[in-house]
């Protein structure tokens, strides 16, 4: 379950409402674009964005903060306020917003829906604002006479997907949230994205039931405002594991191989993104594996590509060098940026990268093998640079230390000795990571069975499970290992 701060704005504030009412405002900040990195910084996934003055104007208003906050934080951005015509969703798209949500429209005109579902597919989604059952539109203004079940089933009619669900009565209260009606929502058939109430981690537990029927998200706001609940403590009660699907590409195609040798054809990288996005992926990581070795940077035309059409974050790394490198992957799309040998050759870049870009943008990747001069099992490894052809003196343990002192957010760990193996992780290596580090500490190399995903995270540490091989040639599925290992009572998102 998906936990998302909100952030509405209001004369260019950060601000909340009491019940959608404008007489009851509370203003948090003047600088809505701090307030999101600061959410960014404490491992938000995604934001929900309100326009306030959007909608009570009937068009946007605030695209240029919504720029720079999507540009500041790389987060998916979910936007609603004011969106009410394809070129009202255009210009959303264009200031940055993964998805954009219709209220007023959705219920006024179906033919300007579905001509957005026409162009932009699942990016288009609806909200449902509930005050006594019934559905309001124009900010919360006027009562449109439908149910939410009604306006529910019209939407799957017309292709919808995803609602996002608010009790306008609740919104804002800290109360406590509708299970009820959420869960009547749900038997229509559509998926859901909650607000309105949330007042403690127990209304996030209240909720996590719902998964299996298809909660998405919730959508928190004044709740995190007040310190009535902290963002850390509502990601770890809503399930904090993540699934990453990796993509190694090389001459535009995504390839695997044994050891980083040997590669095989896997398929094109935008299908095989959207078909793991829609397994239910929580990140995709696109590494362009040649761009180190042959002296080039990453491929942009292929991070726009597929961050385009992707909402989930995607972390990009091969070939990125300098700052300027970063800049532009980031500028391309990517929520994150991963470095690996230019950090090796130049640690100072990953401090120069936090600083400009924020730690929650810079992952540095670390590829390790067993030291040459001790046992396998001695549970001593050394740092490898060049796509894992050329072993450093760098001791891993020294050196994933050393990166999260200079800034680093994240650690992307991959066994050299495991990788595309299918034997499973290094549970050992990771393990002496996850122990030696305060930050995030993905997983990588030697994912073959569901098992080996439970241990890396209750045996290894991890905070995160990447694989390839077992996906991208169809031996498990990204859903199959998240019903799994909630079976097994690991904290994964579902």
């Amino acid at each position: 379950m998906l936990v998302i701060p909100a952030i509405d704005i209001h004369n260019g504030k950060c601000v909340r409402l009491f019940q959608g009412d404008f007489r009851k405002v509370t203003e948090y900040s003047d600088n809505p674009v701090q307030i999101a990195r600061g959410w960014a910084d404490q491992g938000a996934q995604m934001l929900h964005v309100v326009d306030l003055d959007g909608a009570k104007a009937g068009q946007p208003v605030n695209l240029d903060v919504v720029s720079r906050i999507a540009g500041e934080t790389g987060l998916p951005v979910q936007l609603g306020g004011g969106l009410r015509t394809p070129e009202h969703a255009e210009s959303a798209f264009a200031a940055g917003a993964t998805r954009v949500i219709l209220g007023t429209a959705a219920c006024d005109d179906s033919g300007i829906l579905r001509e957005l579902i026409r162009l932009y597919g699942d990016r288009i989604m609806v909200s449902i604002d509930c005050d006594r059952g019934m559905v309001m539109t124009d900010g919360w203004l006027r009562s449109s006479r439908l149910t939410a079940g009604e306006l529910a089933r019209r939407m799957l009619d017309l292709g919808i997907r995803t609602v996002v669900y608010t009790d306008v009565s609740r919104d804002g209260t800290l109360r406590g949230v509708n299970v009820d009606a959420i869960a009547d929502l749900l038997s229509t058939g559509v998926s859901v994205i909650a607000a309105g109430g949330v007042g403690s981690p127990d209304d996030l537990r209240r909720l996590k039931p719902l998964k299996r029927q298809g909660l998405l998200g919730v959508i928190i706001g004044r709740a995190l405002y007040t310190g009535a609940i902290k963002l850390a403590d509502a990601l770890r009660v809503a399930g904090s594991r993540r699934i990453i699907p990796c993509l190694d590409t090389k001459d535009g195609r995504v390839v695997k191989g044994v050891g980083f040798k040997r590669l095989k054809d896997a398929g094109d990288p935008l299908e095989l993104a959207l078909a793991y996005e829609d397994e239910g992926a929580d990140e995709l990581v696109l590494l362009d594996i040649s761009a180190t070795e042959e002296g080039r940077g990453t491929c942009l035309d292929a991070v726009r590509r597929i961050s385009s059409a992707l909402s989930i974050p995607l972390t990009v790394g091969g070939g990125i060098g300098s700052l300027d490198d970063a800049r532009r992957v980031l500028d391309a799309g990517a929520c994150k940026v991963g470095i690996n040998t230019a950090a090796v050759r130049n640690p100072e870049l990953v401090e120069a990268a936090a600083r400009a870009f924020g730690s929650h943008r810079i992952v540095v990747a670390i590829d390790a093998a067993a030291s040459p001069d001790a046992n396998p099992d001695a549970g001593r490894w050394v740092v490898c640079a060049s796509g894992g052809k050329r072993r450093t003196q760098l001791d891993l343990v020294e050196w994933a230390r050393t990166v999260e002192r200079l800034g680093a957010g994240e650690i992307l760990l991959t066994s050299i000795d495991r990788d595309g193996a299918t034997g499973g992780y290094d549970l050992c290596q990771i393990r002496a990571v996850s122990q030696a580090v305060s930050i995030p500490v993905i997983a990588s190399g030697g994912a073959g069975a569901l098992e080996h995903f439970r241990s890396a995270f209750v045996e290894g540490g991890a905070d995160a499970a990447l694989a390839a091989s077992v996906f991208h040639f169809g031996v498990l599925r990204v859903g199959e290992v998240k019903e799994y290992l909630a079976k097994e009572g690991v904290d994964v998102r579902l």
